[in-house]
């Protein structure tokens, strides 16, 4: 790996460190914004995904490692007082790719890949979704939304939905929901359903009237007659492991440490 890019928070601390990271690189590695081999990002997970968006169309020649100088930092290896060690096993070389699962989802507005979630949300009304698995219509959702997630955005938005905490690198999906309305005239499963590859999500609605579709940091607002379907990636984002952070550290480090 001879090039290399940073995407940075811009807040006045990431943009120090990132000019202190840059520094060191630019002796042995090469900056390069539009081609680079890594790309770095130093921020928190919000920083993260826009990192990997920034770079959709190359994942397959890029590969991603962060620093963390954010709020949560469950996608980064490195805290804000290791960019040091950052820069000295970017040297060494001795690197680990591990590969995090997208979904595709596709509707009238284009085809998107997300890293953490897929989600219809609509905050002006109830919204009343008929869910479709593998064609089948399993149920008539009614409430703020849906949320699919994958097993890296296990963490996120789908975590504060009471969805279930799925190990990083499975190759899963979770459908979580948005303020569900039950009683005796409405109801839909209540909690988080995990489907695995061979499966895919569809929502459709007479309405779409004032819900948006929301792409990891991405917002675009739906059209009524919109078919929202969903299904795991063959594509993936390469991430650079220079030193194991197992994922239950990772948990711990952001959920259950003071």
């Amino acid at each position: 790996m001879k090039t290399y890019a940073i995407v940075c928070k811009q807040d006045q601390e990431s943009i120090t460190l990132s000019e202190k990271i840059k520094a060191q690189l630019n002796t042995f590695l090469i900056y390069n914004e539009t081609n680079p081999d890594i790309v770095i990002s130093v921020g928190g997970d919000g920083t993260m995904l826009y990192s990997v968006h920034k770079y959709i169309e190359q994942l397959d020649e890029v590969a991603f490692i962060g620093i963390h100088t954010g709020t949560l930092g469950f996608l980064t290896d490195y805290q804000r007082d290791e960019y040091q060690q950052l820069v000295e096993d970017i040297k060494k070389g001795e690197y680990h790719i591990y590969e995090r699962h997208l979904l595709e989802v596709t509707s009238l507005e284009g085809r998107y890949l997300a890293l953490n979630e897929v989600r219809v949300e609509n905050n002006r009304r109830s919204q009343v979704i008929d869910v479709y698995i593998n064609d089948d219509c399993f149920e008539t959702f009614r409430g703020n939304g849906l949320c699919v997630s994958t097993a890296s955005g296990s963490t996120a938005y789908n975590k504060s939905l009471g969805g279930a905490v799925i190990n990083s690198g499975a190759e899963l999906m979770q459908l979580s929901e948005i303020a569900g309305i039950h009683h005796n005239a409405y109801r839909s499963l209540g909690s988080s359903l995990i489907l695995d590859k061979s499966h895919t999500i569809r929502f459709q609605s007479q309405s779409y009237q004032g819900a948006i579709l929301g792409v990891d940091q991405l917002v675009v607002d739906l059209k009524d007659n919109d078919c929202i379907c969903i299904q795991m990636s063959t594509q993936t984002a390469r991430f650079l492991q220079y030193k194991n952070v197992p994922f239950t550290k990772r948990l711990k480090r952001a959920y259950l440490s003071s």
